[in-house]
């Protein structure tokens, strides 16, 4: 279906990686820049069944960039978005089915801990209290961000220098950790902080160290369960999409949360140093120019 662009979110790690690392990872010239897309549905092709044109709607993700006028997705990639959702908060939607994904193993009565406190990290979060955990521990290097955790439902936040020592002291015998930093620091914390036959979840995506060393012993003496946030399938895709589709409806996101700023889409470079201030985009072992992330920010809109 083609879709008339209303809004697209910068993806705090994709985007960014692709942008600074384009020609130095192969994978940042495969993936597609621009991912976090909100619009009208323009026009459909004869395969398409559930929407029709000129229905409002979010996009997981697209076939092509959403920094544009309009951009093209296949069906199973577009949820229904209501009308009282902004476009430019319902372009943060994409995330939704992603932390729908990520969180499918947070059974009632868990205890959860979530490393990073960014979009992602912080609708994983959500996700994980809908889901029933009995406790959730929110760790993050800005604390501004986890005043944030706290109105989504963190019943304990760490504020941390991203150092090995100070993430172990977010607790123990957590049941579900969940890395959504993704460095590998964050990863081989999270295998320390569950319990045995705990479960580690890889939500931030390795995009700067994409090889990361562990200690399999570890793993195997803990027994520990491990799985990603990827839908590796379309039946994947269409199970977390219609679960995101009836959360929408409920109002229990928090997205204005969310959203702190807007920019033209003329302003996109503005808009990619800005959020480029950002500790994240350094290797784990080099020293960054940047203790965390960039102040008072979460989700940049860019407005065609």
């Amino acid at each position: 279906m083609l879709i008339r662009v209303r809004a697209c979110t910068v993806c705090n790690r994709s985007d960014l990686a692709y942008y600074h690392y384009y020609g130095l990872r192969d994978h940042c010239a495969q993936g597609c820049f621009g991912h976090e897309v909100a619009g009208v549905v323009e026009a459909v092709g004869p395969g398409v069944t559930r929407v029709a044109p000129g229905q409002r709607v979010f996009v997981r993700t697209p076939s092509t960039s959403g920094y544009a006028d309009f951009a093209l997705a296949r069906e199973v990639a577009v949820g229904s978005l209501p009308d009282e959702v902004p476009f430019e908060q319902g372009a943060i939607l994409q995330l939704l089915p992603l932390a729908v994904h990520a969180t499918r193993g947070v059974r009632l009565g868990d205890r959860v801990v979530v490393i990073g406190q960014g979009p992602v990290g912080l609708m994983a979060l959500r996700m994980a209290a809908l889901r029933g955990a009995a406790h959730l521990t929110a760790v993050d290097l800005d604390a501004w961000r986890l005043e944030r955790s706290m109105r989504l439902g963190a019943d304990t936040t760490r504020h941390v220098d991203g150092t090995t020592e100070q993430l172990l002291g977010a607790g123990s015998d957590f049941d579900v950790a969940v890395d959504a930093v993704g460095t590998p620091t964050t990863l081989n914390a999270c295998v320390s902080l569950v319990r045995q036959n705990g479960l580690v979840v890889m939500l931030g995506t390795h995009h700067v160290d994409t090889h990361v060393t562990v200690d399999l012993v570890t793993w195997e003496r803990k027994g520990l369960r491990v799985h990603s946030s990827a839908e590796p399938l379309d039946t994947a895709r269409a199970e977390a999409l219609a679960v995101a589709e009836r959360l929408v409806r409920t109002r229990e996101l928090c997205l204005p949360d969310l959203l702190t700023h807007t920019y033209a889409l003329d302003e996109l470079p503005k808009a990619m140093e800005h959020l480029s201030a950002s500790r994240v985009l350094y290797p784990d072992a080099e020293r960054a120019p940047y203790d965390g992330p960039p102040r008072h920010t979460l989700k940049v809109a860019i407005l065609p």
